[in-house]
């Protein structure tokens, strides 16, 4: 057996991270869409909610439509061109760049942070969804260039993820499920379903509602809609492939446009609901089943690297040198997506290494 290089402190550092994806976690495995920090977020959060009355569905829509309306009414004054394809007639490419600061989306702050400080959760998961939708729409219509737009909307789909953990504990299963329907139909709405790693996010809503027996159809419901969703795309895609060879050309942020084809849409999203359906495996206790996933996944790069820092979080040696055998076997050239460049330097043979000094040293 050929005596690895990398200094055994190197290693050290490897054992380190795999234990701190476990930390991350707080299961008994890594995982991809689930943080223990949601919970222990949500947790601080449920000492600040009460049980107040949220805006009604046609005032919220309202509160978040007003200063929408202005930033796009004068968008629109400041186009140099009569052509335009924005949502209010102003042409993407002669828009300003957008920044949050313009206060566009102080309407659905106000009605987002009135939603997540209560705990009428069927009321407020509606405004929630209201916000999360029309703030889609809205980041499609303008010139996002800096990328605040996105970066707003992420952080409202962390916040929703987070106040559904609070529904599923606190809510009775009826309420819980109404509540977390209304954000899953919201995922499945146009301006998600053609981003699929927003939209299983969304659907990640779901995860706090896999530990318990009497809630756990709730998730797998998310996943079925989700899956019916995309299938919907494709054939839609599909449909206007052969009908008009351009009906797939969307414009993006910068006003280019961009070809969505089905089957990039659909590999993003196979991929996501991958990762969500092993992270429902942890979060049920099937660990065993969570780990078979990850070690027959071995050609997609974040499930390789969480198996591999399972083996080495376990001291199984033997398992981690076949694994990575494997794994360089099938693609001596796979990257590595989790571990970082600085733990392992020469990748998959970094961690064949590892595997290959501890079991010379008898560890």
């Amino acid at each position: 057996m050929t005596e690895p290089t990398t200094p055994p402190q190197h290693f050290e550092a490897l054992r380190d991270f795999a234990n701190d994806l476990l930390n991350h976690s707080g299961l008994q495995g890594p995982t991809f869409l689930w943080d223990r920090s949601i919970h222990d977020d949500a947790q601080s959060d449920d000492a600040e909610r009460e049980d107040i009355p949220v805006a009604p569905p046609e005032e919220a829509k309202q509160t978040i439509d007003a200063p929408i309306r202005w930033y796009l009414r004068a968008m629109d004054s400041l186009s140099p061109t009569p052509q335009a394809d924005g949502a209010d007639g102003i042409n993407r490419t002669d828009m300003p760049t957008f920044y949050y600061s313009t206060g566009a989306l102080s309407g659905v702050e106000a009605v987002v942070g009135n939603a997540l400080m209560s705990t009428r959760w069927c009321d407020a998961a509606g405004n929630l969804a209201t916000a999360l939708i029309t703030t889609s729409s809205f980041l499609g219509s303008i010139a996002d260039r800096e990328g605040e737009g996105l970066a707003y909307l992420k952080r409202l789909i962390d916040e929703t993820r987070i106040y559904f953990d609070s529904v599923a504990q606190h809510a009775d299963p009826v309420t819980g499920g109404q509540a977390l329907s209304g954000i899953v139909s919201a995922a499945c709405q146009d301006d998600f379903r053609f981003n699929p790693v927003q939209m299983v996010q969304l659907i990640s809503c779901s995860l706090p509602f896999a530990q318990w027996d009497d809630t756990r159809v709730f998730v797998y419901d998310a996943i079925d809609r989700a899956q019916a969703t995309m299938a919907s795309v494709e054939r839609d895609i599909r449909s206007n492939d052969k009908d008009d060879p351009a009906g797939n050309l969307m414009m993006d942020s910068e006003g280019n446009l961009v070809d969505v084809s089905a089957g990039g849409i659909r590999e993003q999203f196979d991929m996501s609901m991958l990762m969500l359906r092993h992270d429902v495996l942890r979060m049920c206790g099937e660990d065993e089943q969570a780990d078979r996933m990850l070690s027959e996944h071995s050609d997609i790069e974040p499930m390789a690297d969480a198996y591999a820092a399972q083996l080495i979080r376990r001291g199984q040696w033997r398992q981690l040198r076949d694994f990575a055998g494997r794994v360089l076997a099938d693609d001596p050239y796979q990257q590595m997506a989790l571990i970082p460049p600085q733990l392992a330097p020469d990748e998959w043979h970094t961690i064949l290494d590892l595997a290959q000094y501890e079991l010379a040293h008898g560890q």
